[in-house]
């Protein structure tokens, strides 16, 4: 029955064997095209930075329990890698990371992430990272440094020899300011007394040397000593008062020594004898 249907299609029983047999080769040569097309096929390209730029990456799968970063106790490590967010996802979590290395060369990302829990680890896939240090295209090499010609070194010595005459000077400058400020603050001369000053007046009046300024202020000392002491004589006018002092005891005396040298100047007169004169005008 297989003869008589193959017959009344127009096709022989012995066709169809051999039909299947071209088919097979083609099929099998066409399959030995692509198997070699799929077994090179280049892996996904993994993330490439320069030194020291950070990378995120975002929304990193990784099944099973908790990841986070290694930390990084003695700084050796070439990457840094800091845990930005994790989002829950069916069986495991998404993962935002920021990644900057610090030492050219090709890194698993995965082996600087570890389990939060022991106890429920993640499920840990390759995570391809490429640290280099050229230069991203299309930006200029850098320009050569020319080579400057150094400043003259030196000028310590006459600095030093500077800064010690400046010091000098100041020095100098302060020793003088400080004796006249000392000078200035210095006490105040103590004024003569009246027996001083009438001593002085009474010298030039034995030798007839008073001016009329000069006897007027010797009359003035004389007078305002007894006021003083005499308070009745404040209201008598200053001949009066004179009048009245030529017969005191004590105010008597000099005055008619004044009188004597006044009519008769030139009279040598010792230290002792005037001191005996001013002897009520001290203290």
């Amino acid at each position: 029955m297989v003869d008589s249907h193959y017959r009344s299609c127009g096709v022989s029983s012995r066709a169809v064997p051999g039909a299947s047999r071209r088919q097979g080769p083609s099929f099998l040569f066409l399959l030995s095209l692509l198997l070699p097309a799929f077994a090179t096929a280049d892996p996904p390209e993994s993330p490439t930075v320069r030194v020291g730029i950070p990378l995120t990456l975002t929304d990193i799968y990784i099944p099973g329990g908790e990841a986070r970063p290694k930390p990084r106790p003695n700084r050796e490590p070439p990457l840094v890698v800091r845990l930005l967010e994790a989002k829950p996802a069916q069986d495991g979590k998404r993962y935002d990371l920021e990644v900057y290395g610090l030492e050219a060369g090709h890194y698993d990302l995965a082996t600087f992430l570890e389990a939060v829990d022991p106890a429920n680890p993640p499920q840990f896939a390759t995570i391809g990272l490429t640290i280099t240090t050229e230069l991203p295209p299309g930006l200029p090499p850098p320009a050569e440094l020319s080579a400057n010609t150094p400043k003259k070194l030196g000028g310590y010595k006459l600095a030093l020899r500077v800064l010690g005459i400046l010091w000098v000077l100041v020095l100098v400058v302060l020793i003088f300011w400080r004796r006249g400020k000392a000078a200035e603050t210095a006490a105040p001369e103590v004024p003569a007394t009246l027996a001083e000053r009438l001593r002085s007046l009474l010298r030039e009046a034995s030798q007839g040397n008073l001016d009329d300024d000069q006897k007027a202020s010797l009359e003035r000392l004389i007078l305002g000593h007894w006021r003083q002491r005499l308070p009745e004589l404040a209201s008598h006018p200053p001949a009066e008062a004179l009048a009245t002092l030529r017969h005191h005891q004590e105010a008597g005396p000099l005055l008619l020594q004044l009188e004597q040298w006044l009519h008769k100047p030139g009279v040598e007169i010792s230290s002792d004898r005037i001191d005996e004169l001013l002897a009520p005008y001290r203290g």
